[in-house]
Formats: structure tokens, sequence, C-alpha cells
């Protein structure tokens, strides 16, 4: 072989290690390069309840009707807790629960909760659809009958001369009974009443922690402060990112001056039965305090609190709860009569309450833009020592008022405290609780409305 047949060898042999070399190289470069950019991918977890309640809450922006007021910067709710010093600063900043984290599985049962479960009148309805609506506004007061509240003849003219013409009277709404705690704990958790709840807890009750909830979700054993595996719309509203709040007339006015969340000890006698000068705050009229899912997490001390708040909160579209629960004292609900102070109370007082406090709910930002109220009414007050109402004496109707509705009407049908709970969970698309998933809802009827998609259109 001649010297230039080698120097060309050499220079092949020469570029062949070289390209080996580079293509080697490149591979060990690029497989980690590949497993780097894999590990900083991003990934979004999202659980089924949130999922489905941001994307009803972006259905509901996009769809928004052209009537609204002018749109305010709410992207994040920015209401403040009651109590500053609070363990949980937000309702909105808990952790999102998952829906089996929601409502009891169906394999823990007790003895009770074995039998059949009602129909559901609203089994046509496959999951609850994105409404407009985004603030409920609900003034719970004492139920004295539908004829003294919205008849002819009716103490209360605010309510039946001025607001009735604005709204839609359900004229079928039932109280459970003659005690108010009973709806006020239906309509925050679809509980069913038992003895201590039907006589208002004298006693501040526990039930106890290991009773297990039936299949429905309900609890049927004795007693008043239910376990933490009980939840409430308060925790609903919480975990789909939305915020709660309960304004509570003179719950700040105890020996105490307990400024949230007041509720006696545990078991302990209930002082707050009857009224008191210059203290009218009941504890039955406070249903969250109930609830150790709001107890225990922090939730009612952050949430639950006094009246006064109220006013500042609606000064902003994004300083208004999503969901307030207004609950005046023993007086100003109707519940007393005559009152402590010597004033005679009853359903008057009650509608003085209304004339003073729905004028500012109803000029409110949130309430023009996406607004509903709802004025209920919960047992049936009759004078000391009268006999207990007969069930058909338990009808005391309720008011709804909403851009949404149509005023001047009246809704026939048959509704309880677990139909409002239903239907303010069927606008905020929520799994209805215990006794609320059999019960009617008006949200698809009375505010039909509010839907994106008209209710039975698909």
């Amino acid at each position: 072989m001649s010297r230039a047949q080698l120097w060309a060898l050499g220079v092949l042999s020469l570029l062949a290690t070289a390209l080996v070399l580079f293509e080697g190289g490149r591979g060990a470069v690029e497989a980690p390069l590949a497993l780097r950019t894999a590990a900083q991918s991003e990934r979004t977890i999202t659980t089924p309840l949130l999922a489905s309640a941001i994307t009803a809450e972006q259905d509901t922006d996009d769809d928004a009707s052209g009537d609204e007021e002018p749109a305010e910067d709410d992207a994040a709710e920015t209401v403040e807790s009651f109590d500053d010093t609070a363990v949980a600063e937000s309702a909105a900043e808990e952790p999102a629960a998952t829906a089996d984290e929601e409502a009891p599985a169906e394999e823990e049962t007790s003895d009770e909760g074995t039998d059949d479960a009602p129909t559901d009148p609203n089994a046509d309805a496959a999951a609850p659809k994105p409404t407009k609506i985004r603030h409920v506004f609900v003034i719970a007061l004492a139920g004295h009958g539908f004829d003294a509240a919205f008849g002819p003849q009716s103490s209360a003219p605010y309510l039946a001369g001025r607001l009735r013409p604005r709204g839609v009277v359900l004229e079928g709404f039932r109280a459970l009974g003659a005690a108010q705690l009973p709806d006020h704990l239906a309509q925050v958790g679809g509980q069913p009443p038992n003895a201590q709840t039907s006589a208002d807890c004298p006693s501040f009750t526990e039930i106890p922690l290991a009773t297990t909830p039936t299949r429905t979700g309900e609890i049927r054993a004795d007693g008043c402060v239910f376990p933490n595996t009980v939840t409430t719309i308060g925790d609903q509203l919480t975990a789909s990112r939305r915020v709660w709040r309960a304004y509570v007339q003179d719950l700040d006015k105890g020996p105490e001056r307990r400024a949230t969340c007041r509720r006696p000890a545990s078991n302990a006698a209930d002082d707050t039965l009857r009224d008191r000068a210059g203290d009218g705050y009941a504890t039955r009229r406070n249903p969250f305090v109930y609830f150790h899912s709001l107890l225990d997490l922090g939730d009612c001390d952050a949430l639950d609190g006094p009246l006064e708040r109220l006013e500042r909160d609606l000064g902003k579209v994004a300083t208004t709860p999503n969901y307030s629960y207004v609950a005046p004292n023993l007086c100003n609900s109707g519940s007393e009569s005559p009152c402590a102070d010597g004033s005679p109370g009853g359903l008057p007082a009650a509608d003085a309450f209304l004339a003073s406090w729905v004028p500012k709910i109803l000029a409110s930002p949130a309430y023009r833009r996406d607004g509903l109220l709802i004025v209920t009414f919960a047992g049936r007050t009759v004078a000391a020592g009268a006999p207990a109402p007969a069930a058909a004496d338990l009808r005391n109707g309720a008011l709804l008022l909403s851009r949404f509705a149509a005023a001047g009407t009246t809704a026939g049908g048959d509704y309880d405290p677990y139909s409002l709970l239903r239907s303010i969970e069927d606008l905020f698309a929520l799994r209805p609780l215990a006794r609320a998933a059999t019960a009617r809802s008006f949200a698809p009827t009375v505010l039909g409305n509010a839907y994106v998609t008209p209710p039975g259109d698909g």
C-alpha cells in the first residue's frame, strides 16, 4: 500500500471515530434533558367537586345577562374573617374536599338506615345545572302562619304590602313543627328532628362522636351537636371556593362578650332560650354552632359573627359572601311577645327588622348584580300555654326576591326547610345533603330564568 493510501485510510478512521463520539455524546445529553423537561412540566390536580364548581362559575360569567350592574373586579373573594385572630382566616383558603369527603359513603349505614330511601321528586334532573345567581341572602324569622304574614289583615305591612309585590310567594312552604331549631338545622344541614332538637335543645348536648350517619347521610341519634362526619352548606361552599357568613344579632352581647360563634359549653344548659334585656341572642337561631364540622376546623369562629358587620360587607361585590345567613334576635325575629325590654315584639317587630335591613340588601351591588333574597320562617309561634299547632297550621309561606324571579306572583307546591337547602344547593350546583336529596326544589321552576341552560332543555 502506498503512502498516499495509508494517509487517506488514517483520515477516514479519524472521521469515523469523531462521528461515533459526537452521536454518543448527543444522546447522553438529550436523555437527561428530556427527563428534566418532563419533571418540570406543570401538573394540575382538581377534585371532581371543585372541577364542576369552577366550571359552573366560568359558565355563569360567560353567559351573564346584559342588564347586570357593571362588574367589579371580584376574581377572588376578599371577605375578611370576623375574628382576625382565628386560625382560619378565610373559608376560601380551606383545602378542597373531594366528593367522597363531602358525603358519607354508601356502605356506612346504621341500623336505622337500612330502609328504602324515599322517592326523589327531582329524579328527572341528572345533575344540578349552573345558574347566574352567585349571591344568596337568607333572613330567618319566627313563623306565625301564612295568613298572619301575607294575608290582607297582616300585621306585617312592609312584608305583605311592600315586599310581596316585588317577589314570589311560596304559599305551600311549611315548618317541620312548632319548634324553630329543627327548621334551622334542616335548612343548613338537611338533618331530621330528634327529641332534643324538637324541644329547641335546652341543653347543648353532644351527639356521640361514634354515631354513624345512615346511607343517606342522616344522624338519627338523639342530641343537639352533630359529629364532624356531618357536613353543612357552609362546608360545601368552602369546599367549592365560595364564601359564606352568618350575621347573628346580639351574638356579641353576652356576658363573655364573645365576638364569634357564641354557644354554651359542651353538654351545658343553654341560657339563651328566652329574651334578656340588652341581649336577645338565641343559640337555636344560629344553626351553624351545632355542627362540629364547622366548630373543629375554625369556620364557625371565622365566619359566624354579629349582625352589624353585614352593612359593611354589602358595600362591594368582592366583600359580600356568596351565602349570607341573617338571624335577628329573639325580639326582632318575632319569637317573643312581649320582649324583655317591654316592646310588643311578635310579627310587627320582625316586620320592622325587615324594613330596616332589606333595603340595604336590595341596594347592594351583589344583590343587584346576581342576587337572591329569601325571607323564610321557622317553627310556629303560639301563645304560652296554648296547644301545639296541628300539621295544617304549620304553613308559613316564604318570599323570594330576585331579578331572575317573576315579581308579584305566587308559586304553588309543597316546600319545607329541606326544600330551601336543596334549592340553594341547586343554584350553586352542589350535591344535596341528607334529606335535601329527596326534597322538592323550587330553583328550576321559580328561578328558571337564572339557569344558563333552561331546565329541561338538555
